[in-house]
C-alpha cells in the first residue's frame, strides 16, 4: 500500500510540474500580448515574489477548492419530477430545446468563442439543433435569475468507459466572471456523477487559459495530458490541454 501511495504521489508531483510550465507559458505569452517589455517581465517576477512573502506572513485560511463553496447538499435536485438542478436558488440547468438554438447560435458568432473549442460547433441553428440531437451529446440550458445565458452539456458520451467530455458557455460577456459559470459546472458534475453515476468528466482546451486551468483545478481535475501543435490556430500551431475528473476524487472533495 505504502510503494501505491509513494508512486501515486509522483504521478501527481509529474502532473502539477507540467500544469505550473504550461500557467507559466501561459502567462507570459499574455504579458507579451499586453505589450509588456521582455524587461519588464524580470520586474515582474520580483514582485510576484513579493506577494508570495506577504502571504506567508498572512497565510490564506481557504484551501484550493472550490469544496469551500459548495458540497453536495448545495444543489436542490429536482431532476426525477421536473428535470429541474440548481444551485443557490439562482443558477439552474434544464434541458436545452430548440427554442434557444437561435440564441446559441448568437452566443457562438464571435471567431475566439468559436476558436475556444477544440471541435468547433456548426455554425448554423439547423447544424446546432442535429448536433446536439446526436448521440453521444446532452446538452443543458443555463439560467440565471430566470433568463437563459448560457449551454453545459455532455459530448462523446460513452456508456461503456462510463465517461464523457464536459463543454460550457456563458453567452452575455456583462455576465461572464459572476461566478454563474462555476455553479452551472458544479450542477453538470453532479448529474454526471450522481445521476448518470459516471466515473470520469475530461474537458479540453485550445489554450492555457489561467483562469479556466485554476477553476478546473480547483474543481478536482487534474491535467491529463498535452497534444502539442494539435490544431491550426490563427498564428500557427496550437497545443490542446485535457483535464479529468474522477467520481472518487469529485466525492472525496465534495462529499467531506
Amino acid at each position: 500500500m505504502g510503494g501505491d501511495n509513494s508512486e501515486r504521489e509522483q504521478v501527481q508531483r509529474r502532473q502539477q510540474e507540467q500544469l505550473l510550465k504550461l500557467v507559466t507559458k501561459g502567462f507570459y505569452g499574455e504579458l507579451v500580448n499586453y505589450g509588456v517589455a521582455k524587461t519588464d517581465i524580470v520586474a515582474i517576477a520580483t514582485h510576484l515574489l513579493g506577494h508570495l512573502s506577504d502571504q506567508e506572513l498572512e497565510p490564506s485560511k481557504q484551501d484550493r477548492f472550490y469544496s469551500r463553496l459548495f458540497d453536495l447538499d448545495s444543489i436542490d435536485d429536482r431532476w426525477a419530477s421536473e428535470q429541474r438542478l440548481s444551485v443557490d436558488d439562482s443558477v439552474v440547468l434544464r434541458p436545452l430545446d430548440d427554442e434557444l438554438l437561435a440564441q446559441v447560435e448568437t452566443w457562438l458568432a464571435p471567431a475566439k468563442v468559436r476558436a475556444s473549442f477544440v471541435t468547433p460547433y456548426p455554425p448554423t441553428t439547423d447544424g446546432l439543433a442535429a448536433h446536439f440531437a446526436s448521440e453521444g451529446c446532452q446538452y443543458f440550458c443555463i439560467e440565471y435569475e430566470g433568463e437563459a445565458v448560457g449551454i453545459i452539456g455532455a459530448e462523446n458520451l460513452d456508456q461503456n468507459s462510463r465517461r464523457l467530455e464536459m463543454r460550457k458557455l456563458v453567452g452575455p460577456r456583462k455576465l461572464q466572471g459572476m461566478g454563474i459559470g462555476k455553479r452551472a459546472t458544479f450542477a453538470f458534475l453532479h448529474y454526471a456523477f450522481r445521476i448518470l453515476e459516471f466515473e470520469k468528466v475530461y474537458i479540453y482546451s485550445t489554450d492555457v487559459n489561467l483562469r479556466n486551468l485554476n477553476l478546473n483545478s480547483q474543481f478536482g481535475f487534474n491535467l491529463e495530458g498535452v497534444l502539442l501543435q494539435e490544431l491550426a490556430g490563427e498564428h500557427g500551431r496550437i497545443d490542446i490541454l485535457r483535464m479529468g475528473l474522477l467520481r472518487s476524487r469529485w466525492l472525496e472533495i465534495f462529499a467531506g
